[in-house]
């Protein structure tokens, strides 16, 4: 890469806040916005370097996720899935692999990881039937990576299963009404008896290659990264928002304040929302490198995967409570349509309710493997 990815999409982040109520209106992200993404190679950061991917580190993509959701959620959270789903299609076989990205490195897969709908073995491969809820980027995606359960050959309990669909094999079905995040296109996406060759079949048990399926829990971390990052992206446009509210001079309603930066407990409410917006930022940073870590050396165990999923819950509260503090010192001008920081507020409680974050399984987890118990309760552990 000639130029460093995280100042690229700084650069971007104009063209970005600029398509940012476009975005929101359309339910999906701004085409000028994907063509700045595409154009400035932030599309291509995980793809194989043999494949002309850039094999950009966790942390990378992390910040450059912090970089454009600090202008759109919306579009950093498609970004963000762009990027972090790719890495799964490691598991693909050779044939599915070249079938992928014969296109480029500027491929674009989306996925519901969920294992859903219906799944019927046939001559060559599976026969799939069924609607995959919340697949975020579908519209502008050209595959789909879907979970499904797999029939036993042998007359067992069904297997979750990964299959790689072509988008133009699909039907996009219009469901995406939310309250935040709503430019991520998060559509559903249907099946109707679509037959998928066993070569873009992934299961859990067996790798392409005959032998184990061993996917590095690192980079499960690495795909949860490339969604918090949009998340606490937002608290930081929240913060820059009302900086500038702040700095025009705007005064406190029924108070002697001219300018609410006159008053002292404003300065506190203040520092205490940018003193938090940093600790979290600090907190994405360093399970990035924790991650990044262990995709070069030993393996997570259990005890720090689950401390870094606490470390990211932690990292979601924080932005939350930080946002609070910055909706207090605007009052109620914040929720005005024409306000982007309620845009920012929605599209971060709205990201931050992701099944990646869920902070009660994750204390859950934490609290039974410090007394011994090595059972998880949640899958993504």
């Amino acid at each position: 890469m000639q130029a460093d990815p995280v100042a690229r999409a700084l650069t971007l982040g104009p063209v970005l806040s600029a398509n940012a109520d476009r975005t929101e209106r359309d339910r999906r992200v701004a085409p000028e916005n994907l063509e700045g993404l595409r154009g400035a190679g932030l599309l291509r950061l995980t793809p194989p370097t043999a494949r002309g991917g850039f094999g950009a580190t966790v942390r990378t993509q992390a910040e450059v996720g912090l970089a454009l959701g600090r202008a759109c959620p919306s579009t950093a959270w498609v970004a963000g899935i762009y990027n972090g789903v790719r890495p799964m299609t490691l598991m693909l076989t050779a044939d599915a692999e070249d079938e992928f990205y014969g296109p480029g490195p500027d491929v674009l897969v989306c996925s519901v990881a969920g294992v859903n709908g219906a799944a019927d073995r046939v001559d060559g491969g599976v026969r799939i039937t069924g609607t995959w809820a919340a697949a975020s980027g579908c519209e502008d995606a050209h595959w789909a990576l879907l979970g499904i359960p797999l029939p036993d050959t042998a007359g067992g309990q069904p297997s979750a299963a990964t299959v790689l669909v072509p988008l133009e094999d699909l039907r996009v079905k219009d469901t995406w009404h939310v309250a935040g995040m709503r430019g991520t296109g998060s559509q559903s996406l249907v099946a109707d008896a679509v037959l998928v060759p066993d070569h873009r079949v992934v299961t859990a048990a067996v790798a392409p290659s005959g032998g184990a399926a061993v996917f590095p829990a690192a980079l499960k971390f690495g795909s949860s990264l490339n969604l918090l990052a949009p998340v606490v992206g937002a608290a930081l446009g929240a913060l820059d928002t009302v900086r500038r509210t702040l700095g025009s001079g705007r005064g406190i309603t029924a108070s002697v304040y001219r300018e609410t930066t006159a008053s002292p407990s404003a300065q506190m409410w203040l520092g205490e929302a940018d003193r938090l917006v940093d600790r979290t930022v600090r907190l994405v940073g360093s399970v990035a490198d924790a991650t990044d870590a262990a995709l070069i050396g030993e393996p997570l165990t259990l005890r720090e995967r689950s401390a870094l999923r606490m470390d990211m819950v932690t990292a979601v509260e924080h932005a939350r409570t930080a946002v609070s503090r910055l909706l207090d010192l605007n009052g109620t001008a914040a929720f005005s349509a024409s306000n982007p920081l309620q845009r920012f507020w929605r599209d971060m409680e709205t990201g931050s309710r992701h099944v990646q974050f869920n902070p009660f399984l994750t204390r859950e987890d934490y609290r039974r493997l410090i007394v011994g118990i090595e059972s998880p309760v949640s899958l993504l552990l």
